[in-house]
Order: C-alpha cells, then structure tokens, then sequence
C-alpha cells in the first residue's frame, strides 16, 4: 500500500472506533428494536411483570394486553428440557422455525427470543405497540410441530 494512502485510513480507522458505539453495553444494537409483534427493549426500566409458566403448554394460556402496553413478560420453564421461546406474528415464527430447522442445535438469544434451560426464569422486556393476534412459542427445531403456543392478543386501550 503506498505511504500517502496509509495516513488517511490510519486516521479514518481511529475516528471510526473512537466514535461511541450503539447505546455503549449493547454494542451497535439500538435500545428499542422495531419487531413483528412490537417493539423489542434492551433497557427496560421498572415495566409491570406479566408472568406465564410451560410445562408442555402454557399458563395461563391467553393474554390480553392493551396496545402501547409495555411489560416484563416472565417466562418460566417447569419442563425437563431446553426451549428456545419466541414471540411473533406467523410470518415471524415461520421464518425463525426455518433458521432453526437449518441450525437445529442454535441456542441464542434474539431480541424477540429467550432461552431457558429446564427449570429457568427468563424475561422478555416488550412494548405491544402493534395490535393484532401474536404467539410465543418455541421454536426449536424438534419442538416446532409440537410446541404449544401462548396466545397474546393486543387489542385498542378502551377509551
């Protein structure tokens, strides 16, 4: 490379990486992450918990939340083995089950997915800023034809 093209990209790279970084512990992730089922939040602050437990299907297994509600979805898993908890409208969780049938033994967390070993606590920070009839469910691959979902209907605030 000759000298004279050296200096300038020495100076663009030490720009670059002294720049701040997304929001500085997530890196180049945003804070509020637009989703199919809403909107997915990395730093929530104190949000109301709505809990629901799995054990081969979901308790309660319907909920009702208002539009622009945001909540801790608090998800336990009282089963035997691993999930890997998504939340979607259909075209979502399609997609994801495809990734997962294409990586079956991929374990990582997405901003609209949790994983949780048997007998786990995970939260799910979320703001239902979008109406309609969503799921969760895992979507792991040898869970995908067998997985019961949880229901969440978000519907208009009552006025």
């Amino acid at each position: 490379m000759p000298d004279r093209l050296k200096y300038p990209i020495v100076v663009l790279l030490a720009g670059t990486l002294s720049l701040p970084q997304g929001s500085g512990a997530h890196g180049f992730l945003p804070d509020e992450i637009p989703m199919a089922a809403g909107t997915a939040l990395r730093k929530p602050v104190d949000l109301p918990i709505l809990a629901a437990s799995f054990y081969n299907s979901w308790t309660p297994a319907h909920l009702d939340i208002p539009h622009q509600h945001s909540v801790r979805l608090r998800l336990t898993n009282l089963s035997d083995d691993w999930h890997l908890f998504a939340l979607g409208d259909d075209t979502a969780l399609r997609d994801q089950d495809l990734i997962h049938k294409l990586m079956p033994d991929l374990r990582k967390d997405y901003p609209n997915t949790r994983l949780s070993e048997p007998g786990t606590t995970v939260t799910l920070p979320w703001r239902f800023d979008r109406e309609g009839l969503f799921s969760l469910r895992c979507v792991r691959a040898s869970h995908q034809a067998r997985s019961e979902a949880l229901t969440i209907e978000v519907s208009p605030r009552a006025h």
